[in-house]
């Protein structure tokens, strides 16, 4: 049997160069523009200087409209490189976060399932925050190759202009290189702890958005509060952290560009007194020293924004590179009739010992499990989220694992106990035809109050009960070949509970195959035969009314 397939994306690189691979045009198109702009800056002081030593200091007032209409000509590319960045940024950037989310999110969703689930809240910080981060990058790399081009052409052209100030502007730049890469590896570390940090308090807030009405039933309101209020001040203290290492890189680069100018312009003073440099070469060399506090701080921008995309980029990698549980097989490979017969055949896994389970075509089948842990693995071995440790789930004869997922999933429907209901139109969860469904899950009048604006809220709105019955209308609309249910009557009542299990049977019976995960009397006693599954194994089986004098079958159902 092959090893589960390996992920495509395994380090920070890689997702890097996820982000990157529709963009890499716009990306090049937005860091030359950007280059244009801050050469365009660094022109402006020696235009200015150019026109004071040939233009101001000669007295030639031709000479001044000429540099007046050089340095509007500088201007004008300067405005249109600046702002045409701007827009080919935002539509690289937007490109890029799409890229990373979208395979994101076709990672949590792949049928082959992850060895890392991750909590519903972490999942929405790294889609969304994450993402959008690692979408910097081209808005990061383009500021840093703009700085680091305007940095080394400045600092040339101070170098032309007197070998002193140019030394001056080489010293700062490798300052700049040596300091800034030191500061910002504490900041992606923090960075990283910080987006850990507000993942946790974000899955903490689903979750108790989402038992809101257990809180409230159990009194729990004030514990919830008290644990939101942690989580929250722990992200707010990892925030603070990841700020002080920003701050440190902000101040350090200001420090760092304000010496520059000092040096530059006392330098400068000295030279032009001494007779070595004209008023026009102070000016164009005072106003390059400035000019260079930009290209410095863009630079440790940039890095302090890249060791924040390192660590949302890590974060990522570490979704995509998880390895599958499950291995697929190429679409259409044993395809065919599968029928809707149903075998386990000496399964075993953490909690099975051996399970063997067989299901005819058209009939309709509980289990009762009398260990929660092994009742699970089961459902997950049905819906093949795993694979048994040993032994095989046969259908039609034909071993799970050498069927396409898509071609198992079509033919066998797990629904989970706890289903999710989507804020859509009633047509869209239970089909244009949803009359007999409806009927058979008890579910038309909650169908009646949902016609007009469908399930409004993910169903929050709704009962627990009108929750399942809709659920289970929505399984019976599809109609697979072989429906496993996970207890789908808990929350209703035992009227309504009978009504189900009639309905169930009356639908599908001697026409699809149905597997009921249950403990409920009324369900089991509508199935054709019941198994009592006991330390992971089938211990008994028969139809309800004769297993009721088992003891063991009693205590686990009608206890």
């Amino acid at each position: 049997m092959a090893e589960p397939d390996e992920p495509g994306v395994a380090d920070v690189r890689g997702v890097l160069r996820l982000a990157f691979a529709r963009c890499r045009r716009s990306t090049a198109a937005t860091a030359a523009l950007l280059c244009l702009h801050q050469l365009c800056e660094a022109s402006t002081p020696v235009v200015v200087g150019l026109a004071i030593d040939r233009a101001i200091a000669p007295g030639s007032v031709s000479q001044v409209f000429v540099w007046v209409g050089v340095l509007a000509a500088v201007y004008v590319v300067l405005s249109a490189a600046g702002n045409g960045a701007g827009p080919v940024a935002a539509r690289a950037q937007t490109r890029a976060e799409h890229d990373v989310r979208q395979a994101v999110v076709e990672r949590l969703v792949d049928p082959r399932g992850t060895t890392r689930p991750r909590s519903t809240g972490e999942v929405l910080s790294i889609v969304g925050s994450d993402a959008e981060k690692v979408g910097r990058t081209v808005h990061y790399l383009g500021v840093g190759v703009s700085g680091l081009v305007a940095l080394l052409v400045a600092s040339a052209v101070l170098m032309a202009t007197s070998v002193v100030l140019g030394l001056v502007a080489l010293a700062s730049v490798v300052v700049s290189v040596l300091v800034v890469p030191l500061l910002a590896r504490p900041l992606q570390t923090r960075s990283a702890a910080q987006q850990e940090a507000a993942a946790q308090s974000s899955g903490l807030a689903v979750d108790l958005v989402s038992g809101l009405r257990v809180l409230h039933g159990l009194g729990a309101q004030r514990h919830a509060a008290d644990r939101f209020r942690g989580a929250s001040q722990a992200a707010r203290v990892a925030r603070v952290r990841a700020g002080d290492a920003q701050s440190a890189i902000d101040g350090v680069t200001l420090v760092i560009g304000g010496l520059l100018l000092v040096a530059v312009a006392g330098v400068g003073a000295h030279l032009t007194v001494s007779g070595d440099l004209t008023p026009g070469e102070l000016v164009a060399g005072v106003g390059l020293a400035q000019f260079l506090v930009g290209p410095v701080a863009r630079l440790s921008w940039a890095a302090a924004g890249s060791a924040t995309v390192r660590a949302s980029a890590s974060r990522i990698a570490e979704v995509l590179a998880a390895p599958y549980v499950v291995h697929d097989v190429p679409p259409g490979t044993g395809s065919g009739a599968l029928g809707g017969g149903l075998d386990l055949r000496a399964v075993h896994g953490s909690h099975l010992r051996g399970l063997d389970l067989h299901v005819e075509p058209g009939s309709t089948v509980g289990v009762v499990c009398d260990d929660l842990t092994a009742r699970a693995e089961l459902l997950d071995v049905l819906a093949r989220r795993t694979d048994p440790t040993a032994g095989t789930l046969l259908l039609g004869g034909v071993d799970a694992r050498d069927l396409p997922l898509d071609t198992l999933h079509r033919t066998v429907v797990v629904v989970p106990h706890e289903a999710a209901l989507f804020t859509e139109p009633l047509g869209d969860v239970v089909g244009d035809d949803p009359a007999l469904a409806l009927a058979a899950a008890r579910a038309d009048d909650v169908a009646a109050a949902l016609r007009e604006h469908g399930s409004l809220h993910q169903g929050t709105t709704l009962s627990g009960g009108q929750r399942q019955r809709l659920s289970l209308a929505r399984a019976l609309a599809a109609d697979p070949p072989v429906l496993v249910l996970d207890d789908p009557t808990t929350a209703l009542d035992a009227v309504t509970e009978a009504g189900v299990a009639d309905g169930l049977r009356g639908l599908r019976a001697g026409r699809r195959t149905t597997v009921v995960v249950t403990s409920s009397p009324a369900l089991l006693a509508a199935a054709d035969e019941v198994a009592l599954v006991v330390d992971g194994v089938v211990a008994v089986r028969g139809p309800h009314a004769d297993l009721v004098a088992d003891e063991r079958y009693a205590a686990a159902v009608l206890a």
